[in-house]
C-alpha cells in the first residue's frame, strides 16, 4: 500500500510547490485532493475494469501508459538539458564548480551513503522493476504478442539510461543554487521555475502528474483484482449468506479498487508527511521484496511449497514492519520517539533502526538484510520440513517444465467409445458459471467453451472430449475470477463420475503400459513429442512466411509485366502511327509525280 501514498504526495506536492511557488505549503491543494481521487477512481473503472473478463486487452489503457511515458522522458530531458546547458555550460562546468567549494564538498563526503545502503537501494529497484503487481500487469496481462518482450528487453534499459543520464546535473545544480536538500525531490520543478521559466516547470507538473496517475492507475487495478479474487471471493465460498455477493464481482472490483484508493489516500495524509518521496518509495519496495524469495524459488526450486512460502512471508513481513514501517509511524507522531532512541522498555538490542545491536548498517540496508535472511531462510525450512501437496507438485513441475511440458492429449490407448451424455455435464459447469455470471452471460460463454472444444451439436462425447471441455471451461472461468478460485470452483463439482475417473486412471496406465516406458522415460517421450509439435509449429510459421514473400514477389513480377506490356503497347501504337505516316507521305510523293 506504501506505493500508492508515495504517488498521491508526489502529485500533491508537486501541485503545492507550482502554484505557491515557494515553500511545499500542503493547503495548497485545497479541495482539489478530492477532485483528483474521483478522477482516478474514475479513470481506473472506465479504462480497467469495465468488464468482468479480465483476459480482455484494454489498448486504450496501454496507449495512456505509453504516452505519459514519452511526456515524461521529454519533460525530464528538457529540463535537464536546459540545466546543464542554458544555466551551466555543461555537464563538466557543474562538477568543477562542486569540486572548486570547498564546503560543498565537506558536505558531499560526509553525506557519502555507504556501500550497504548503494546495494539495498540496487536490490529494492531491482525488486520493483520485477515483483511489482503493475509490471506482471503491463508486460503479461496487456501483452498481446511475445515479440514485445524482445523489445522491451532493450529498449527499458535505454529509457533508464535516458531517463537517469540528467539526474546528478540536476541534483548538483539545486545543491549549488543553494536550495534546501530536503526539497531535493523537487529540484527538477525549482530549478526552471526559480529562473522564471514557467513554462518548462508546467511541462515537468504534467510529465510527473501523467506518469503519477497512470501509476496509481495501474497498481490500484492489479491489487483491486487480486484482492477480489485471492481473498474476498474465497471468503465468499467459505460464508453460505454472502453467495448473492458472487454475482456481483465487477461491482466488487469497483468497491475495491476505490477503497485501495482512498486508503492509500489516508496513509499518504498520516504517515507521507514524515518521509521524503525517496524513503517512502524505499519502504514500499522493501515490502515488496518480500516476495522474492517465494517467486524466485518457484520458478527454480521444484521442492518449495505452500508451508514455506507462507512462512517465509509472515517472517519478512514481521520484520518489514518492525524495522521500516513502526520508524515511519515513530516520525509521524503514532509512537513514542523513545522506540528509537531507546527501544522497547528501554532495550537497545531490540531499537526498530539497530535491530539485533547492529548499528554499522544504514537502518534501510538492515531491513533487506534482516528480512531476506528470515524470509529466504523460512521458506526454505517450511519447505524441507513440510510435504508438498499432488497439486503443489503438480503446480511445481508446471512452473519449472513451463517450456518443455504440454498438455498431455488421450489418444487410443483404450479405445474410446462416444458413451457419456454431454447435457450433463452442459447442466453441471452451467451451475457453477451461474454462480459468477448473469444467466445469459453466463450461456454465452458455455457456448464459446463448446465451439472451442469442438463439442456443437454433440449428444455424447468420449472421455478425451470430456477432459478437454472440462479444461477449457476452467480457463474461461479463470478469466473471470483468477485461476485457483476457478480451480476450486470446478473442482467442488462432480463433472466426472467414479466410473469415469476410475477409466481416466486406467486410460494412462495402458497408455504407460502400450509404451513400456518407466514414468521418468514417459515424462521424457511427452517432451520429446512436445518439442516436435512446436518444431512443426515453427516450420508451418516459416512456411506461411515463404508463401506470403512469394505471393508478394509475385505481385511485384506481376506489375513490372504489366509495365511492360504497357510500353510495348505504346511503342506498337507508335510505330502503328509512324506506318500510316509514311503510307500519306508516300501517297502524297506519288501524287505529286
Amino acid at each position: 500500500m506504501g506505493y500508492l501514498p508515495l504517488q498521491l504526495k508526489a502529485i500533491f506536492t508537486s501541485y503545492a510547490y507550482i502554484t505557491t511557488g515557494n515553500e511545499v505549503v500542503k493547503s495548497a491543494m485545497g479541495n482539489v485532493e478530492p477532485l483528483v481521487l474521483a478522477a482516478i477512481i474514475i479513470f481506473a473503472i472506465v479504462f480497467g475494469l469495465r468488464k468482468l473478463d479480465q483476459a480482455e486487452k484494454h489498448p486504450g489503457l496501454v496507449m495512456v501508459i505509453a504516452i505519459q511515458a514519452i511526456v515524461k522522458i521529454i519533460a525530464f530531458l528538457a529540463v535537464g538539458f536546459f540545466v546543464t546547458y542554458f544555466l551551466y555550460d555543461g555537464f563538466g562546468d557543474i562538477f568543477s564548480r562542486i569540486a572548486s567549494n570547498e564546503a560543498l564538498s565537506a558536505v558531499q563526503r560526509g553525506n557519502t551513503p555507504s556501500y550497504s545502503l548503494f546495494m539495498a537501494y540496487t536490490i529494492l529497484s531491482f525488486s520493483a522493476i520485477m515483483f511489482l503487481p503493475r509490471q506482471f500487469h503491463m508486460s503479461v496481462v496487456e501483452n498481446t504478442s511475445e515479440k514485445f518482450v524482445r523489445t522491451a528487453t532493450w529498449l527499458l534499459p535505454v529509457y533508464f539510461i535516458a531517463i537517469t543520464i540528467f539526474v546528478f546535473p540536476i541534483a548538483l545544480a539545486g545543491i549549488l543554487k543553494g536550495y534546501d536538500v530536503k526539497t531535493a525531490d523537487i529540484f527538477i520543478l525549482q530549478l526552471p521555475l526559480k529562473q522564471g521559466n514557467l513554462w518548462l516547470s508546467m511541462l515537468v507538473f504534467i510529465g510527473g502528474f501523467s506518469a503519477a496517475i497512470s501509476m496509481i492507475m495501474i497498481s490500484a487495478l492489479t491489487v483491486a483484482t487480486m484482492t477480489s479474487n485471492h481473498l474476498i471471493l474465497p471468503l465468499f465460498e467459505k460464508i453460505k449468506i454472502s453467495a448473492f455477493f458472487r454475482r456481483h464481482l465487477l461491482g466488487l472490483r469497483w468497491v475495491v479498487i476505490s477503497l485501495i484508493i482512498i486508503i492509500a489516500y489516508l496513509f499518504e495524509e498520516v504517515a507521507g508527511s514524515s518521509y521524503t518521496l525517496v524513503k517512502i518509495g524505499m519502504v514500499s519496495f522493501a515490502a515488496v521484496l518480500q516476495f522474492a524469495p517465494s517467486i524466485i524459488g518457484a520458478l527454480f526450486w521444484k521442492k518449495g511449497n505452500k508451508a514455506g512460502t507462507i512462512m517465509g512471508l509472515t517472517a519478512g513481513f514481521i520484520l518489514w514492519g518492525y524495522t521500516s514501517l513502526m520508524p515511519t509511524f515513530v516520525r509521524s507522531g503514532w509512537l513514542s520517539q523513545s522506540l528509537l532512541s531507546d527501544g522497547p522498555l528501554g532495550i537497545h538490542f531490540l531499537n526498530p533502526e539497530k535491530l539485533f545491536g547492529i548499528t554499522s548498517l544504514n537502518p534501510l540496508a538492515l531491513t533487506v538484510l534482516l528480512t531476506m535472511l528470515f524470509n529466504g531462510g523460512f521458506y526454505i525450512l517450511g519447505s524441507l520440513f513440510f510435504r508438498q501437496g499432488e497439486s503443489e507438485k503438480q503446480i511445481a513441475a508446471d512452473f519449472l517444465d513451463i517450456m518443455k511440458k504440454k498438455d498431455v492429449f488421450l489418444h487410443s490407448a483404450a479405445k474410446q467409445e462416444s458413451d457419456i451424455v454431454i447435457e450433463n455435464k452442459i447442466k453441471t459447469i452451467s451451475t457453477v458459471f451461474n454462480r459468477y455470471l448473469k444467466s445469459e452471460d453466463a450461456e454465452k460463454v458455455i457456448q464459446q467453451c463448446l465451439m472451442e472444444a469442438n463439442l456443437i451439436n454433440k449428444d455424447k462425447i468420449t472421455l478425451s472430449e470430456l477432459v478437454e471441455l472440462c479444461n477449457v471451461s476452467e480457463k474461461t472461468l479463470a478469466r473471470y475470477i483468477g485461476a485457483s478460485s476457478a480451480s476450486e470452483a470446478l473442482a467442488r463439482e462432480e463433472i466426472f463420475t467414479k466410473e469415469e475417473t476410475a477409466r481416466l486412471s486406467d486410460v494412462y496406465a495402458k497408455m504407460a503400459a502400450e509404451m513400456r516406458l518407466t514414468p521418468g522415460e514417459m515424462s521424457e517421450k511427452i517432451n520429446y513429442y512436445a518439442e516436435k509439435e512446436n518444431l512443426m509449429k515453427k516450420q508451418e510459421k516459416d512456411l506461411e512466411e515463404m508463401v506470403k514473400k512469394r505471393t508478394r514477389e509475385l505481385e511485384e513480377k506481376n506489375k513490372e509485366l504489366e509495365k511492360f506490356q504497357d510500353i510495348t503497347v505504346g511503342r506498337e501504337m507508335v510505330m502503328i502511327n509512324l506506318k500510316e505516316k509514311i503510307k500519306d507521305l508516300e501517297a502524297k510523293v506519288n501524287s505529286s509525280q
